[in-house]
């Protein structure tokens, strides 16, 4: 395998070359940046960094390698990029493997399935995968007559860097694929979708059909402002401070498409704002106790299983099941204190007293102050003993 492998690879070098000199026809200033990039490469592999070979960088790889301004962030990319280039050749070589060691039917192994003399032929009927597709995709043209309308704003592209696009991009196709199997979906939109961002492009990668006329999911490069009426417009922000207690079977809810890694700015309640647009937010600080440092954020596929469960039961403590359990804390762990009269979680990591309260404002602060001389206290009978 790694002889078949190491001969692919001899043969893509000349695609390689080629693909370069697609890079720099588009743009000539991109030649001596590429051979500078070329340099960059080969120094990096001989020291014995992770980098891809050159015959796995695709176009899109290049033009973000060449978007990149510092050394540190191109290695970086270029380590993950080594990274998905191991991921798919162990893909590749497990595919193989697999192929090899399925054995042609025979009479001689039969004795433990049931085969009938005609070709083997069983009295079930075989359920293809393209049956199931189609089977989920019916529900979907259903939902679209008739289910409720559910908004997906694609208009943050500008505010995430290229991984994040791609992130996001992963996101929203889990956010459909969640969505399709659900009983009774939602009639999904994704608004304010430029064509030629990096998410859309990301997003066609991992989809597709999804510009297909057939395919059941709307796309939009205009606003949702100009799709549905102000009014029925909700949109769920996590920065806003009403709770959506009450699940409304009539009101058009929308999910900002943004993942922030880096930055968490309020930039969904920014527009919100500026659009004159009722704000919800899901009310997790009400039914879940958060671990210290755990971020409140849910990505894309969570939050479409909480707002299906939700519309489904109306059950809080049910559709918060969806929220990662390493971000809260077991109840187990919860304790009521007397003395403040609230319930508040203590850990003990070896070093010290972290304290999660649940509280009003003023009354956290001060048993804050108070934990924090505990813990002083505490390290220095540890550091006697």
């Amino acid at each position: 395998c790694y002889n078949t492998m190491q001969k692919s690879e001899i043969e893509n070098t000349g695609d390689a070359e080629q693909l370069i000199k697609q890079v720099i026809a588009a743009n000539p200033e991109f030649e001596m940046k590429i051979k500078v990039l070329l340099l960059e490469l080969e120094v990096l592999r001989q020291d014995g960094n992770r980098v891809p070979s050159n015959s796995f960088l695709r176009k899109d790889y290049w033009q973000e390698l060449l978007r990149l301004n510092t050394r540190t962030a191109r290695k970086k990319y270029l380590t993950f990029l080594f990274k998905l280039e191991k991921k798919k050749e162990n893909m590749q070589l497990k595919k193989e493997k697999k192929q090899q060691d399925k054995k042609p039917k025979s009479d001689e192994n039969a004795e433990d399935h049931l085969t009938y003399s005609l070709m083997h032929n069983t009295i079930l009927l075989r359920v293809y995968d393209s049956t199931i597709n189609n089977f989920y995709n019916s529900r979907l043209i259903k939902a679209l007559m008739f289910g409720q309308k559910l908004i997906v704003d694609c208009g943050y592209y500008k505010e995430m860097t290229t991984r994040e696009n791609v992130n996001c991009a992963k996101q929203l196709m889990l956010l459909f694929a969640e969505n399709r199997i659900n009983d009774d979906p939602y009639d999904l939109h994704l608004c304010n979708l430029n064509k030629q961002s990096s998410l859309a492009q990301a997003l066609h990668r991992q989809i597709a059909t999804m510009y297909e006329p057939w395919f059941p999911l709307n796309i939009h490069q205009e606003s949702y402002l100009e799709i549905f009426p102000k009014d029925k417009l909700i949109y769920l922000t996590p920065h806003c401070r009403q709770e959506m207690l009450d699940y409304d079977h009539d009101a058009v809810y929308i999910i900002g498409g943004i993942v922030d890694k880096s930055k968490s700015d309020p930039l969904s309640l920014a527009k919100a704002k500026r659009e004159g647009l009722r704000m919800l937010k899901l009310p997790v600080d009400r039914y879940l106790q958060w671990r210290a440092g755990s971020g409140k954020n849910l990505t894309l596929n969570q939050m479409i299983l909480v707002l299906l469960d939700i519309k489904a039961t109306g059950d809080w403590n049910y559709a918060l099941r969806h929220v990662p359990r390493r971000k809260v804390v077991d109840e187990g762990n919860i304790t009521y204190d007397q003395t403040l009269g609230y319930d508040r979680t203590i850990e003990d990591d070896g070093r010290g007293i972290r304290s999660e309260v649940k509280g009003e404002p003023n009354i956290r602060d001060q048993h804050n102050k108070r934990m924090s001389i505990f813990s002083i206290l505490y390290r220095v009978q540890i550091s006697r003993h």
